[in-house]
């Protein structure tokens, strides 16, 4: 070994330490330059001592730096502008890699402080910044094709696809040319690879996609299986699970729509809502377990259903709704147990609750026609309309429990509350009016008018009008027209409703029937004392003026055969005041319509309103539980 003194001679130092380091290199010998003469440290081949002065290594611009012809790998100088730092090469001599040294103006491991605008981690130039987790990608940020990747292995395999966005754990990991994608969480777009436009947060949310596009998933294994469907929506854990190709279709809730592989055209929210739909496509669920064991067919048809509610149309696992199409189900637990029923309109609690295999049937009322299995073709409105009815078809009930025992009887009509309450078989009979009925169960073909119609010597085959109160029936002259259908020609269903009504102005009035005497019966010679003969004059009657009605129909183009107009000048005009019983039964009809649509959205609104005062109470409840907390 050899031991040199250095004495602040800076060109002597030099010379002899490049001087004895050639030596050095040839014998394998340790150096140490120092002044106190102490010999080297066993570990190092070089230990410079000093207190007073430093280790100057080359100092070199940014240009200069990179001007360096085949730099070895850890070769270090000092970089002067920039960010001025000891840098050293960590890459080869051919692709030279040069890193920052120290915590001086660098970045630290175990923290750092002091920072502004300045300080930070990227690049200055357009290359792309990458991250590595034991070597392999975790993340970049891109310019050039706009894509942001932030976890193990994400976008890893991206090649041409742009304006992505991936953070979890092999999110988007085999996308190729997919665009426009956003992945959030572990396995999230997993396996997609030209997908565009898809948005999945959660879980492997789409993890099984690999070319559907324009897809949203919402939740741990949200439209997991999904391959190429188009343009659907999930919201909610294992949401449409198990779509493949169906297209179109909206899941909000746990496994809502899970078993669906390529239905399309879909809309279910609610937890377990529609989650055994396969391959059916076109239909509404709203609720818990809406339609929950409906369609799980393999094979795909459009249905049409819609249900609105707690368990509506739900089925079960061994009487699903398969084969029922057109249905139409608002309210807890409404059609709950339809197989194949088609065609029906049930809202209100549990109405049609029963129902398998009874199509077009029109229920509207809480518990109507709740016992129903196979009737078809009624009409039931009011709460406990036909409620005991099993198989009866083509009955029609307004008003509560009306025709409500009534078990297989058909072709009966009942309006107002209890009306036909007690007949379980009869057929062909109409009760309206409040308790119309008869005490004679199972009559056919009878008829009651009025309130309390009906009585114990009621039969078939009879009309009965009013009860043991009425003290009059009565009529001017009797009426009765022609109506068979074999007459008539060139029948349309145009008869306007509201429109014409609107138009008419009822007035109360005297006849005058001198005056219309004289009108009639001009030129004829009448020499009898009218004066004071007629009380009909006496009687303040209701109605409407003929040229009035006249002109309204005229106004709105309405050819009705209600006015007669007089053939001379000198004619009285009449009015036929059972053919406005058309245009207000269209009215009503209108009306109804609009009725309708009012009471749903009535009930919806109470059903909110409920949600609203529950949440309210759970609100107060935790205010006070928080206020007594707060108190102690």
């Amino acid at each position: 070994m050899k031991s040199f003194a250095c004495r602040n001679q800076v060109f002597r130092i030099s010379f002899l330490a490049v001087l004895f380091m050639s030596t050095a290199n040839q014998l394998m010998a340790q150096v140490a330059i120092n002044t106190d003469g102490s010999t080297p440290d066993n570990s190092a081949m070089l230990d410079v001592k000093s207190t007073s002065q430093g280790l100057l290594i080359p100092r070199m611009t940014l240009a200069q730096r990179n001007a360096i012809a085949s730099p070895a790998n850890g070769l270090m100088i000092y970089q002067t502008d920039n960010t001025p730092g000891f840098y050293y090469n960590s890459g080869t001599p051919a692709s030279p890699a040069w890193l920052i040294s120290g915590t001086g103006s660098g970045w630290g491991l175990t923290g750092n402080s002091g920072t502004s605008s300045n300080n930070f981690i990227g690049t200055i130039d357009y290359t792309p910044l990458f991250f590595r987790v034991n070597n392999h990608k975790a993340g970049s940020i891109e310019i050039d094709y706009s894509n942001t990747s932030l976890g193990y292995q994400s976008l890893n395999a991206n090649t041409d696809g742009v304006s992505n966005a991936a953070f979890g754990y092999y999110a988007l990991q085999a996308n190729t040319y997919g665009y426009y994608n956003c992945a959030m969480g572990s396995f999230s777009l997993y396996r997609n690879t030209s997908g565009n436009s898809n948005t999945a947060v959660g879980h492997a949310a789409l993890g099984s996609n690999t070319s559907g596009a324009v897809c949203t998933a919402v939740g741990d294994f949200a439209l997991y299986n999904n391959i190429s469907g188009y343009g659907n929506s999930a919201l909610g854990a294992s949401s449409l699970f198990n779509n493949t190709s169906g297209e179109s279709n909206v899941a909000f809730g746990n496994i809502a729509l899970l078993g669906n592989t390529v239905g399309s055209f879909n809309t279910a929210v609610g937890t377990n809502a529609m989650s055994s739909n396969k391959a059916n496509s076109q239909s509404v669920a709203i609720g818990y377990k809406a339609m929950q064991y409906a369609d799980n067919r393999t094979t795909g048809r459009i249905t049409y259903n819609t249900a609105i509610g707690y368990e509506a149309l739900r089925g079960s696992g061994t009487a699903a709704n398969n084969t029922g199409q057109w249905n139409t189900a608002i309210g807890y637990q409404s059609m709950k147990n339809n197989t194949a029923g088609s065609g029906n309109t049930a809202t209100g609690v549990s109405s049609l609750l029963a129902n398998t295999t009874g199509s077009n049937n029109a229920v509207y009322g809480g518990n109507a026609m709740i016992s129903n299995i196979s009737g078809s073709d009624n009409t039931s409105m009011g709460n406990w309309t036909l409620e005991e009815n099993i198989t009866g078809n083509s009955n029609t009930a307004c008003g509560a429990y009306a025709l409500k025992a009534n078990l297989t009887g058909s072709n009966n009509v009942a309006v107002g509350d209890y009306a036909l309450y007690s007949g379980t078989a009869g057929n062909y009979n109409s009760g309206v009016g409040p308790y119309a009925y008869p005490a004679s169960l199972n009559l056919n073909n009878w008829s009651g008018f009025g309130y309390n119609a009906g009585n114990s010597l009621s039969i078939s085959n009879s009309v009965e009008l009013g009860n043991t109160s009425v003290t009059r029936i009565q009529g001017q002259v009797p009426m009765s027209l022609y109506s068979d259908e074999r007459i008539k020609d060139n029948i349309v269903a145009n008869v306007p409703g509201l429109d014409f009504i609107l138009k008419l102005r009822p007035v109360t009035y005297n006849l005058n029937i001198h005056r219309q005497n004289e009108i009639l019966y001009k030129g004829r010679k009448n020499t009898e004392d009218w004066t004071g003969k007629y009380d009909i004059e006496k009687i303040r009657m209701t109605g409407f003026i003929a040229q009035e009605v006249a002109k309204a129909s005229a106004d709105i183009g309405y050819d009705f055969n209600g006015v007669d107009k007089p053939e001379t000048a000198d004619g009285l005009y009449s009015l036929r005041y059972t053919e406005f019983v058309m245009p207000l039964v269209k009215a009503v009809q209108e009306l109804n319509e609009k009725i309708v649509i009012q009471e749903s959205a009535i009930m919806e609104l109470k059903q909110i309103n409920e949600r609203l005062r529950v949440q309210n109470e759970q609100l107060l409840q935790f205010m006070n539980r928080s206020g007594n907390s707060s108190s102690e």
